[in-house]
């Protein structure tokens, strides 16, 4: 079974001959870490742990373009202040310590009103340059051949409304101007469905990521009457437009506890989750049982993966035989590997899940 038809029977809980054995990228603080501690250096983590490729990207740029031009305002040995390429003005430090774990320090964005929202427009259009390939045609026609799932990324409603205005403006704006959120939301459902017309239909699209990163630990960060009155019919006409278009599968990307947006999120057409982070507040288990018929991904708390052997095998153990068992589920770690997870541990964990999906005995802790 080839992994395209792997990848999408498993979260649409139909038979498989095994779940996908795959991971999130190495972030750069962690890979180098690693190395130090023996890792073949410019060896790729999918050819030396022996992982599948997840999904190979649709080449559409879906984000603002032309993006603003980054250019440092103030600087000094420790600090910066610069504008980045959304055209957020930051406080970061010169020297990133843990590349791939960045911490931010917000002091303006480029929508604070009407009129911001009026010039964001223009970096939203289809013909953008860069936005669609010249060779989208001849990609289309590869990549209906592809052994991996074909995927789409969406920065949505959320994702795309925080870029603009930041999450303290914009949980503010749903109160003093919900006028403007709305017709946000509508612009970028809009601008969604514009720029995918007519391109769905040369190429086949397995999977879209509705990418929105709305919630923290214990609690989303808009409520679920606030995301009905708001983002649900969007959610709906953008899933809706996608499934009629070919698209197979649809997920959010939600990290912290989406808890009471999950069931929004069914109803309004999302077959899937990732990444479940444990630390948040997350129960796999629980999860499924009750929702039963939702797709979710990742769920390994990499907290217990950063301590000893016995930790992991209670982590992987206690959870995936029993959530492959019951279906719609790839397990992977729930979000960036931090480098305080040794190689040694990664690689005990990979060993055991390996065989876990194949299907071997294991003795429980």
């Amino acid at each position: 079974m080839e992994m395209r038809e792997r990848f999408l029977r498993t979260l649409q809980f139909q038979s498989v001959d095994r779940v996908p054995l795959v991971e999130w990228p190495v972030r750069t603080a962690t890979m180098r870490t690693w190395v130090e501690q023996g890792y073949p250096e410019g060896v790729s983590p999918n050819d030396f742990f022996g992982l599948d490729t997840f999904y190979t990207g649709i080449p559409i740029d879906m984000g603002i373009r032309p993006r603003f031009e980054e250019k440092i305002l103030e600087q000094n040995d420790r600090y910066k202040i610069w504008q980045d390429d959304l055209g957020a003005i930051r406080k970061d430090f010169v020297k990133d310590a843990t590349p791939g774990f960045v911490t931010r320090s917000w002091l303006s964005f480029p929508v604070e009103d009407w009129a911001g929202f009026e010039e964001m427009k223009k970096r939203y259009r289809k013909d953008a340059p860069g936005r669609i390939p010249e060779n989208i045609g001849l990609r289309s026609d590869i990549l209906r051949k592809a052994p991996v799932p074909t995927h789409l990324s969406i920065p949505f409603l959320f994702w795309t409304m925080r870029d603009w205005m930041g999450f303290e403006n914009l949980c503010v704006t749903f109160y003093d101007d919900p006028a403007l959120i709305e017709a946000m939301c509508t612009f970028i459902t809009d601008f969604c469905i514009e720029t995918l017309d007519g391109l769905l239909d040369q190429m086949q699209v397995d999977i879209a990521e509705l990418k929105e990163d709305m919630a923290y630990k214990h609690a989303p960060m808009i409520s679920p009457d606030m995301f009905r009155r708001f983002m649900k019919p969007h959610y709906i006409r953008l899933i809706a437009y996608l499934k009629s278009h070919g698209v197979k599968l649809v997920y959010v990307d939600c990290d912290g506890y989406p808890g009471g947006l999950i069931p929004e999120y069914i109803d309004a057409g999302v077959d899937a989750i990732s990444p479940v982070e444990i630390a948040a507040g997350n129960d796999l288990l629980k999860l499924r049982k009750e929702y039963p018929t939702l797709g979710m991904m990742g769920g390994i708390d990499k907290r217990e993966l950063a301590k000893d052997f016995q930790a992991i095998d209670r982590e992987v153990l206690s959870k995936v035989p029993e959530m492959l068992e019951k279906g719609g589920y790839i397990p992977h770690i729930d979000h960036a590997i931090p480098p305080d997870i040794p190689l040694e541990n990664y690689l005990h964990y990979r060993r055991l899940l390996t065989k876990v999906v194949y299907g071997e005995t294991i003795d429980r802790f």
